[in-house]
């Protein structure tokens, strides 16, 4: 194809679409190849631009500089100066985007602070980590808190990515909840949703994307309000994950034959034993 057949809004499209929809931990390959597909005709604002999108909304896992630990990249973060929070460290910190690294941390001001914490997101951020430590190993948890007058606020994110590339998979499960309730309250509301991204690339190119959203009211009591979420949390997520498993049970006998013309256009099948009727397709095709 060549330039002149593309103005410069329809490669940036092209480049956008491509960027947006890489597979799970793959966006920097991604990058390279539009790189060469449009040569060189994305300008690099743009491709930052587009990876700081696609690195927040997969729930980027970046190691915090100096603490042996790492914090999710998510828009529950974005500090809105291209800047994202660590809640556990009460630090903004800056990404480098194209290396999909964390570069430096800085202290927030004590004013940021106190509208940042609650009593309750400490044992919910304990609780969630527990959960996620017992029932999907290497996950990253990170958990936002935001005060408003008595209105409380706690985002808990939760984000995986495993990458086997020599086998020729990839997947990236994450998840975020969020509970709202009035500071000193005992109940609250719980929303949340579910996202599972699976791609295989061996003699092929499939990715299965799909995600579930979920609502309840909660309450707590002698438990707390961790145990009560996590406890929650664990039930919807365990409700997706066998929603999925009787979707690849039965997808190659519903799903995939579906996808199949069971009969030809004119709906009435070919009679092969008929030599007159396959004499005559033959002499068809020839003069093709």
């Amino acid at each position: 194809m060549g330039d002149d057949e593309l103005d410069e809004a329809s490669k940036l499209k092209i480049a956008a679409n491509f960027i947006n929809y890489s597979p799970p931990g793959q966006i920097q390959k991604v990058v390279e190849d539009v790189k060469v597909l449009l040569g060189g005709h994305v300008p690099r604002s743009t491709l930052d631009s587009l990876m700081v999108k696609v690195n927040s909304t997969s729930f980027l896992a970046v190691d915090v500089p100096g603490e042996g630990r790492k914090v999710l990249i998510t828009p529950f973060g974005d500090l809105g100066d291209g800047t994202f929070l660590d809640p556990q460290g009460k630090q903004r910190l800056t990404i480098d985007h194209g290396k999909q690294v964390c570069t430096s941390a800085e202290p927030l001001s004590g004013a940021e602070v106190a509208s940042l914490d609650a009593p309750e997101k400490g044992p919910v951020d304990a609780a969630m980590n527990l959960y996620a430590a017992n029932k999907l190993p290497d996950a990253v948890v990170t958990t936002y808190c935001k005060v408003t007058g008595a209105n409380v606020q706690i985002t808990c994110c939760i984000g995986r990515c495993d990458l086997n590339l020599s086998n020729y998979w990839a997947g990236l499960w994450r998840s975020h909840w969020v509970l709202e309730f009035t500071s000193g309250s005992k109940s609250g509301t719980l929303k949340g949703t579910v996202h599972s991204n699976v791609h295989y690339f061996e003699d092929g190119n499939v990715q299965l994307d799909d995600s579930t959203s979920f609502k309840c009211d909660l309450s707590w009591g002698g438990g707390g309000v961790g145990d009560a979420m996590a406890s929650k949390v664990e039930e919807f997520e365990m409700e997706f994950n066998k929603g999925m498993e009787e979707t690849y049970a039965t997808m190659s006998e519903t799903v995939l034959q579906g996808l199949r013309r069971r009969l030809p256009v004119t709906r009435v099948k070919f009679d092969w034993d008929n030599k007159a009727s396959v004499h005559k397709l033959a002499s068809e095709l020839q003069k093709k």
